[in-house]
């Protein structure tokens, strides 16, 4: 057996915490294979068994299994290997002037006054520190707040200017008057940690850096009933988008060098939000980015279905425009392990609201008209298909190095209609075309009465899914070991739809010391 070279070998060890990472790489390893294998297996006897006297739903049942087994190598698979970085980060080169940038569009004046006093204690030389809030609604009393503080207050009301391009344009209002090396942007409801310079900067020695972005917590209910912790993304996709140098801007507390932003010409206008497009071009222009996996910033995150629904339909507006009018298969200067992995995300969001509901209405069908996708032994195809569903679950447990992957496919498959929706009106929105823009929604004090509204077509599919099987039992509308097949994927399915269902019709709980009116009084 030929040894590993002693130099190759050395280089290996040298990543931090390889070596401790090694047996989850290997267990997600032999997990993608086989879920490559099983489902390969699984599609071929698919393939030989459609029933091709229903071939529009046999159609579409296909294609959400070709999908599904595609997100799994696109997101998963990739995930396999991930970059660590230690809690302290990497001493200073040098000294680094940095400008921080508050962006505040009419938050209230606690949430951004809390951010205000943290950025103030901020551990860096005076020297070098620059604060600036960047007050696109003019508030008097946080100019009189950050007068105290030493912090400078900029508007471009105040200047005679619109709020025009929303939060980009409001920093690049800010860039234009200011001069630091580097810039640290933070979201008016994100509070920082006093190191958050002391562990980013010394990154910044590595020239062709162009930015690093920090992970984010969160004040949190009990449970995380919509998974606002996105501990997939903040604990594993960005550590493995690190990898492969193709880290995604959260636009909050992440440190950007400014010629990176001189280079593409400043923040990113064009898109609702500034971050994915920002760091897009970034990297189209060869800049890299590292991701640093330890939360410095700590603020607050929808928790109601009102608010989430604003969340994530904002993220996936913007991920489908850049999608569909600037597609990164297509885009110049990124590299293909870059364009798969901004590829990723709005594959996850197409999956999520129109593959994904596949899953739910072919049982209803079937229920319905006593029509079957599948003509075959019943038990070899649930013997196929849950082998291949445990290895699958397998897999995504290790590659996303146990960080609950099931609770954040619950949230795709709970809120599928918001990524529908997002992508139809992505098409409406080419470049210089920009729908209007608003702060997410936060902090709600009581649960909504539209609620059920909101999750009216998730609640519809779950009661029918929950009540046909017994409108196909008693009408005999197909055989039995059809109706039970179907009931086990209607089972999953409500299983999935669930965890959304129940948090967005109660009320949530938070634990003693963790509600944010405790913290933002």
């Amino acid at each position: 057996m030929q040894k590993t070279p002693p130099s190759r070998k050395r280089r290996t060890e040298k990543r931090y915490l390889a070596i401790e990472d090694r047996p989850r790489v290997r267990k997600a390893q032999a997990f993608s294979i086989l879920t490559l294998l099983s489902g390969c297996a699984y599609l071929v006897w698919v393939i030989l068994h459609l029933n091709h006297q229903t071939p529009v739903m046999g159609a579409f049942f296909l294609t959400a299994e070709v999908a599904c087994l595609a997100l799994f190598l696109l997101t998963g698979a990739r995930s396999i290997r991930l970059r660590h970085k230690p809690l302290e980060g990497l001493p200073l080169d040098r000294s680094y002037a940095v400008d921080v940038f508050i962006t505040t569009a009419g938050e209230p004046v606690n949430i951004v006054g809390k951010c205000m006093h943290a950025a103030a204690a901020i551990d860096w030389p005076q020297a070098d520190l620059r604060i600036y809030l960047l007050d696109d609604a003019n508030v008097p009393e946080l100019k009189r707040l950050a007068g105290r503080l030493g912090i400078q207050h900029l508007s471009r009301l105040d200047a005679g200017l619109t709020r025009e391009n929303a939060k980009a344009g409001n920093l690049n209002f800010g860039l234009r008057h200011s001069a630091g090396e580097l810039v640290l942007t933070l979201d008016a409801d994100q509070a920082p940690k006093a190191n958050i310079l002391r562990a980013l900067v010394g990154y910044m020695k590595f020239e062709e850096l162009g930015f690093i972005q920090s992970a984010q917590h969160f004040y949190l209910p009990m449970g995380d009933p919509f998974y606002n912790g996105d501990h997939v993304f903040y604990g594993t996709m960005q550590k493995a988008f690190d990898e492969s140098n193709s880290v995604v801007s959260c636009g909050s507390g992440v440190l950007y060098r400014r010629r990176a932003l001189e280079d593409i010409g400043g923040f990113v206008e064009w898109n609702l939000v500034e971050d994915l497009a920002t760091s897009y071009e970034i990297h189209a222009r060869g800049w890299k980015s590292f991701y640093y996996p330890h939360a410095l910033t700590r603020g607050l995150a929808p928790w109601d279905i009102n608010g989430v629904y604003h969340q994530r339909s904002q993220w996936a507006l913007d991920t489908f425009r850049l999608f569909i009018w600037d597609n990164m298969l297509f885009k110049k200067g990124l590299t293909l392990p870059q364009k798969m992995g901004y590829l990723s995300i709005p594959l996850a969001y197409l999956c999520s609201g129109f593959v994904f509901p596949v899953f739910f209405i072919i049982p209803l069908w079937g229920y319905i008209t006593g029509e079957y996708v599948i003509h075959g032994n019943v038990l070899w195809f649930f013997c196929l298909r849950l082998f291949y569903f445990l290895m699958m679950a397998g897999g995504l447990n290790y590659m996303f190095d146990q960080n609950h992957p099931g609770k954040q496919f619950q949230m795709l498959f709970g809120i599928f209609p918001v990524y529908a929706i997002s992508f139809v009106r992505a098409l409406f929105y080419p470049k210089g075309r920009k729908p209007a823009y608003r702060v997410t929604n936060v902090g709600r004090r009581r649960l909504s009465r539209l609620a059920a509204i909101k999750v009216l077509p998730q609640l519809l599919l779950f009661w029918a899914n929950a009540a046909l099987p017994f409108f196909a039992i008693f009408s005999d509308t197909s055989p039995g070991r059809y109706i039970l097949l179907n009931a086990l994927v209607s089972g999953l399915g409500m299983w999935l739809m669930w965890q959304v269902l129940s948090a967005s019709l109660r009320q949530v709980a938070f634990a003693p010391g963790e509600h944010p009116d405790q913290h933002y009084a």
